[in-house]
């Protein structure tokens, strides 16, 4: 059984999580680089103005355009207390995407544990590119990235029951014999960064067309509107003032359906970690 986080545990991991997020804000206000609260981090502010009391991440939206420029000029400016891991800092990470890092701090967690790549506590950093209209076009759209975005993983870590040994206790059993073998296919045929290049021009393959909607294109239903994102607000979240997309609850009522201030108990989500410091020369607790 999965072990839950003290309240002094969770306290202490919100405010390292707002002292990232704080410090992302500032490299981006330093460079003129917007971004947006995305996910549960705008539930958060929506409801609560903080993080959600049980939640143990901060995730951030940046349009691709954005992100490539973060990527870029955040690690001259981030503070010597903090990490950018991307594909082109961290050679092992799983991640397509971004995480501004807490150096001196752990975040393990059980199915990355044996990647010899940085593991502290963490504020996500995700490229939202634009998506067709079109809905068949864009389920293609999402299942080749998909794809591709399981090769890259596949470099580092393998998830699933076919081809090869699963490298996680619980295989993900969504994929079957046929999308495996040739995910292995790509695995041994090209290097990790020609995969990353390509999923991130597919993610961005629509950028330059007039659309509706940005979304991770990973994702079915975390869409936020072109216009909300062009036109950003400014909304509190703890001790800081952050931008957030313009219309807000209809970004969120359509990504979360039974969207709601209280959630029971049983259907709050985190991702509690096998080895959690905050600072790692001392004896990390193991759930």
């Amino acid at each position: 059984m999965k072990q839950e986080y003290t309240p002094e545990e969770l306290a202490r991991l919100h405010k390292e999580l707002y002292d990232i997020l704080a410090e992302i804000v500032r490299v981006c206000d330093a460079c003129n680089i917007p971004y947006f609260i995305q996910g549960g981090t705008a539930i958060g502010a929506f409801f609560e103005q903080s993080i959600l009391p049980w939640d143990d991440d901060i995730d951030l939206g940046l349009t691709r355009e954005n992100y490539n420029r973060f990527i870029k000029e955040a690690p001259a400016l981030l503070g010597k207390d903090y990490f950018l891991q991307w594909p082109g800092s961290e050679p092992h990470t799983p991640y397509y995407f971004a995480k501004v890092m807490k150096r001196n701090t752990l975040f393990v967690e059980e199915d990355f544990e044996h990647l010899q790549m940085e593991k502290g506590i963490f504020v996500d950093v995700f490229p939202f590119d634009k998506v067709p209209d079109n809905q068949r076009l864009q389920k293609i759209h999402r299942v080749v990235c998909n794809f591709f975005n399981c090769c890259f993983m596949g470099k580092e870590i393998w998830m699933w029951n076919h081809i090869r040994k699963p490298q996680i206790k619980k295989p993900h059993s969504n994929r079957g014999f046929i999308p495996c073998f040739f995910n292995w296919l790509v695995d041994v045929t090209l290097p990790k960064m020609t995969i990353y290049r390509i999923l991130s021009a597919l993610q961005g393959m629509f950028n330059k067309r007039q659309t509706t909607y940005y979304n991770m294109v990973l994702m079915k239903r975390d869409h936020i509107s072109v216009a909300s994102i062009e036109n950003p607000q400014r909304v509190p979240f703890g001790n800081l003032t952050v931008w957030a997309p313009s219309d807000l609850e209809t970004y969120l009522r359509h990504h979360y359906p039974r969207l709601r201030r209280y959630i029971p108990k049983e259907e709050q989500m985190n991702h509690r970690p096998v080895y959690l410091s905050f600072d790692s020369s001392e004896i990390p607790t193991k759930a």
